[in-house]
């Protein structure tokens, strides 16, 4: 079963929590898992698919590469569905819901697409970046969607199933490799992007 975390306080937030794990753990847990991975991708709101891709699978392993498989696709779609938001409605309905700090981080991230769409994607869907501001910054500037989705799915694939791969085969244990792998990835990335910009302006 996927125990609710019992550092939550608020009652809400709680009871929040156990309506999720009870869907997770039902029949309908996959649709539950990429409706999360979904929403995590297209809109900018703190939610986090990892946790509950990991709950699923150490749940019941025999859904591990269905989860895997299920949380890439929707969060890979979502990713789209924010790509194509900012192509037409960024200026009516973004710049009103986002914070100026969110849309300098956003604007910031667009500026660096030109010749580096792949890649750029590539890290966003990775690391602990958020890759809703990658799909966004992409289809402000209308990177090829052909080269976002390509690298999207290498990205969230690799990710995901790197953790499924974790979970399925160490259970619990994984958590430290995953912080470990985390750190990595993300260190990997900060030389990718120097590397990027040092040739692309040096």
């Amino acid at each position: 079963m996927l125990e609710t975390n019992e550092t939550i306080k608020n009652p809400k937030l709680l009871g929040a929590a156990r309506r999720v794990g009870t869907v997770l753990n039902s029949r309908f847990g996959l649709w539950g898992l990429g409706v999360i991975s979904f929403i995590e991708s297209a809109l900018p709101i703190p939610i986090i698919t990892d946790p509950f891709l990991i709950a699923c699978i150490v749940a019941n392993k025999t859904t591990a590469l269905r989860a895997v498989v299920v949380t890439t696709l929707a969060s890979v779609l979502g990713g789209v569905v924010a790509y194509f938001v900012a192509v037409g409605f960024f200026e009516v309905v973004l710049v009103p819901y986002l914070g100026s700090a969110t849309q300098e981080v956003i604007l910031s991230t667009a500026a660096q697409f030109e010749g580096g769409a792949f890649l750029l994607t590539l890290i966003g869907a990775v690391t602990p970046i958020p890759y809703t501001f990658v799909a966004l910054a992409a289809g402000l500037v209308q990177a090829p969607l052909s080269v976002f989705v390509v690298a999207s799915l290498l990205g969230r694939g690799f990710r995901y199933g790197f953790e499924g791969f974790l979970f399925y085969h160490v259970g619990e244990r994984a958590k430290v490799l995953i912080k470990k792998e985390i750190g990595i990835s993300s260190l990997i990335a900060v030389v990718l992007v120097v590397l990027y910009l040092f040739f692309k302006f040096g």
